[in-house]
């Protein structure tokens, strides 16, 4: 048995040894109950019973990669059942038994040899039932720990499989948003066109930068928050060519949050849709601030405040209802957040008629190196 096949398994290895040690311990202190209720004329060996119980578990780690081939060799069986493959994966859950019953009879053995000198399993007349009997007992267990590896599996093959799902669903919403930006930019692009040929170039030449940038970062669906907000910058000189003295735009980022993560083209569709139903018939004066700051929440970790908001004409949210009914952008980013944030996020739109518009959203500040591990990120 090489130990790279234990360090080899799904799970730590060591996590294999504390079960091993609790289990045995378990069993030892039941044996010692039993002793002291029973009150046997025997002295109680806590030498010899502790070889057997924790011998008993620790060969059990030892085996655990057969274990588990036996648990993937019955997944791998459950679709077609064929009988000579049931009847492998039986006699492979037999011979595990038997050896393992081996191994403890051949540890308990050299272990008394240390305490009294010579072997006494070997001169035992009734050898053949207690082997018999420790059989029964490896064999239950066998069964056992290959269920429990056969749950184990199912269970990691489910979230295996939710976490593709959300990947697709997060590939799909965002391939939905790249079009719909590109295409509203397109179309600012051929407003200008026929009024102003030099403003369009420059919109032209911007779009390529941003679009080179939307290429890099096409397979992350997690980016840093400086990331995010250089792609709104750019995106934002775009729209102020067309926009020309009529938009002021004003960030406010703290640097702390700097390296946060944030989901990939969350803050345009939002300035879109400012702009696009708020700013873009206002006369003059058009300002629109983006605000990002870290907050510390006592009852847990810190959390990532964005708020976006513009002077525009505003909305009756009586007569919108959500947010989502202002457009394709906002209901993808509530989609978003939902799938990288169940239940860890808010997503507030304030507004009233002639006031403008405020977009609140507060998720979990992530250091954008642990990404990994907190969202589906590729």
């Amino acid at each position: 048995m090489k130990w790279s096949r234990i360090k080899a398994l799904p799970i730590p290895w060591y996590y294999l040894l504390v079960v091993a040690l609790i289990l045995g311990t378990l069993q030892l202190l039941q044996e010692y109950v039993g002793y002291q209720i029973n009150n046997f004329e025997f002295p109680f060996s806590w030498y010899v019973l502790s070889v057997k119980f924790y011998g008993r578990y620790f060969s059990w780690v030892l085996l655990s990669p057969f274990l588990y081939r036996l648990a993937q060799a019955f997944l791998r069986w459950l679709p077609q059942r064929k009988g000579v493959q049931l009847g492998r994966i039986v006699l492979g859950v037999l011979g595990m038994a038997i050896l393992h019953v081996v191994m403890l009879t051949l540890l308990t053995d050299v272990f008394t040899f240390f305490q009294l000198g010579y072997f006494t399993s070997w001169g035992q007349a009734n050898r053949l039932p207690v082997f018999i009997g420790n059989l029964s007992i490896s064999l239950i267990q066998t069964f056992i720990f290959v269920g429990v590896w056969v749950a184990f599996e199912l269970y990691h093959n489910y979230q295996q499989k939710v976490i593709e799902l959300n990947r697709a669903q997060l590939d799909a919403l965002l391939m939905q948003l790249q079009p719909h930006f590109l295409f509203n930019t397109l179309h600012s692009v051929s407003a200008l066109i026929d009024w102003d040929k030099k403003a369009a170039q420059k919109m032209i030449t911007q779009l390529g930068d941003m679009l080179r940038q939307v290429l890099q970062n096409e397979d992350r669906h997690i980016v840093s928050v400086a990331e995010e907000v250089q792609f709104l910058r750019n995106y934002l000189a775009i729209e102020q060519v067309r926009f020309q003295d009529r938009l002021i735009a004003d960030f406010d980022v703290a640097p702390e949050t700097f390296a946060a993560q944030i989901p990939n083209l969350l803050l345009q569709p939002l300035v879109e849709n400012a702009l696009k139903h708020g700013l873009a018939n206002k006369v003059e004066n058009g300002r629109l601030d983006v605000r990002i700051k870290k907050r510390e929440v006592p009852a847990g970790g810190p959390e990532l405040v964005i708020e976006i908001e513009d002077n525009g004409i505003g909305f009756d949210p009586l007569e919108h209802g959500t947010a989502a009914g202002q457009g394709l952008g906002l209901l993808n980013v509530e989609k978003r957040l939902q799938r990288h944030y169940p239940d860890q996020y808010s997503f507030e739109l304030r507004s009233s008629p002639e006031c403008g518009c405020v977009i609140n959203i507060q998720i979990p500040l992530i250091p954008i190196i642990d990404a990994g591990k907190n969202d589906h990120s590729r």
